[in-house]
């Protein structure tokens, strides 16, 4: 198993509970309906593959965790660029995503 951080681990826990529940049964600021397509060259794909298994998820909640992680850590590096984005999605109308509302 790998080490995955207190925010990896409780976000993967979150995604596989709201997994069960299901759309019907979630708000709609928690259903995640939007795509990224991404391609792999056959050798990364299986690095990610290993680590999926290895953090005992998908490979979906596993890059989408890793993603947000990624992005959040960028964020708490640069409080400036955390206030861009910030007020990027607030004069757009959209919710600041729960993850975001400690930085």
């Amino acid at each position: 198993m790998i080490q995955l951080n207190e925010f990896e681990t409780q976000m993967l826990t979150t995604i596989a509970a709201r997994r069960k529940i299901g759309k019907v049964g979630l708000p709609h600021a928690l259903i995640r309906d939007e795509q990224v397509k991404v391609r792999f060259t056959e050798s990364d794909r299986a690095v990610i593959d290993s680590f999926s298994k290895a953090a005992d998820t998908n490979e979906a909640q596993f890059l989408y965790t890793l993603a947000i992680s990624s992005v959040r850590d960028m964020m708490i590096n640069d409080a400036d660029l955390a206030r861009e984005i910030r007020n990027e999605l607030t004069i757009a109308g959209i919710a600041i995503p729960e993850w975001m509302t400690e930085l």
